[in-house]
């Protein structure tokens, strides 16, 4: 069902799964808004507690709730984004809260800045019974205002969480762009990376809104192989972008690097798909090599290939080698390679050890 939408008004999403710890204080924190012309659509995602009676508890009109089966996040929010009827699209999950003025602040923004589609603010971490932590602008990279594209591409820290963040439906909605439902780890990240394709964003300086860390937080509840999937899917579909051809090389390169060195080592068939993308074979011909060279060597220490993929591992020296004739390293370890496999293996563990380790830690770690 088409929407109509309805000019000065924010319509704000509000997933919620089995949130009745936090749920209230959420609604609380948007009813104290200064700016009040807004609608809220809480979808509730196959709750098992008392989520549902909570908000059914608040009478209010401008607050709608949706109940589904279990579904995750993403699909979640594109029930919601269906419904809107706003002028505007907020994100306020279920365990954040909006300070009193993020609506009137960021909403007046955008009113006077008719040349950005979106804005996004400060704000704070806080944990469980609601004391601030770091503010949310410790642990990002910037501000940045106007095109924000290769920013996002590069990494998700521009923003944190999209409790900070206003987008203009309108956008959105002539895009057809939505919330990717097989991603469980990072569908904001995905969804935002193709707003700021199309979308010029602002910046208040100003802390409004409150991001909660706790044990349930998705990001501590999935496993780092899974989150890994996840974050490898959000990489997949940003190098498949339209714009992504016309970002700097060093991007580009950085993305694939984190794709297939970090979040795929070991996957072989996922790798091979990978590389023959044309986005790949577009990267300067030095720095095919050195991932050539790189996806070989975290195969080889992810596991003892055999078999095919002992083979794979083989070529990807190989082709290293061959894009770039003077990168001895290659040379070196493909020989290495081919006089014995095991060996080789043992030589670069031992390397290994005295390298900093990579992986996918605790994300809010530090926060703790």
């Amino acid at each position: 069902m088409k929407e109509t939408m309805e000019p000065g008004r924010v319509s704000v999403m509000m997933p919620a799964y089995n949130a009745e710890q936090f749920i209230a204080e959420a609604l609380d924190s948007l009813l104290a808004q200064s700016y009040s012309n807004w609608e809220l659509i809480v979808v509730d995602d196959g709750s098992a507690d008392a989520t549902g009676a909570i908000v059914t508890g608040y009478d209010d009109p401008r607050i709608r709730l949706i109940t589904q089966p279990n579904r995750g996040e993403a699909a979640a929010r594109n029930v919601a984004l269906a419904r809107m009827r706003g002028e505007f699209i907020a994100f306020l999950d279920a365990d954040d809260l909006f300070l009193p003025h993020h609506l009137q602040a960021t909403v007046g923004y955008l009113q006077s800045h008719p040349e950005h589609a979106a804005v996004y603010s400060d704000g704070y971490h806080m944990d469980e019974q609601g004391a601030r932590l770091k503010s949310l602008s410790s642990r990002r990279r910037g501000p940045f205002e106007g095109d924000i594209f290769e920013q996002m591409v590069r990494a998700s820290d521009v923003f944190g969480p999209p409790t900070c963040v206003l987008l203009r439906r309108e956008p959105v909605v002539a895009a057809g762009l939505g919330f990717d439902e097989q991603i469980v780890i990072g569908p904001d990240w995905d969804f935002l990376t193709q707003c700021t394709e199309i979308m010029a964003f602002g910046y208040v300086d100003t802390q409004s809104c409150l991001y909660r860390v706790h044990r349930t937080n998705v990001t501590r509840r999935v496993d780092a192989q899974r989150r890994a999937g996840y974050l490898a899917r959000c990489r997949e579909k940003a190098i498949g972008l339209r714009r992504f051809a016309s970002l700097p090389a060093e991007t580009r390169v950085d993305v694939f690097y984190d794709l297939l060195v970090n979040l795929l080592p070991g996957q072989f068939e996922a790798q091979a798909r990978i590389v023959s993308m044309p986005a790949f074979r577009a990267l300067p011909v030095n720095q095919q090599a050195r991932l050539y060279r790189l996806m070989a060597r975290q195969g080889l220490l992810a596991a003892s290939p055999n078999g095919r993929h002992r083979d794979v591992v083989r070529d990807w020296f190989e082709r290293a080698r061959e894009l770039q004739p003077d990168d001895r390293r290659a040379g070196t370890l493909s020989v290495l390679y081919d006089i014995s496999p095991t060996l080789c293996r043992r030589l670069l563990a031992v390397k290994q050890l005295f390298e900093p380790k990579q992986g996918l830690a605790d994300p809010l770690a530090d926060l703790r």
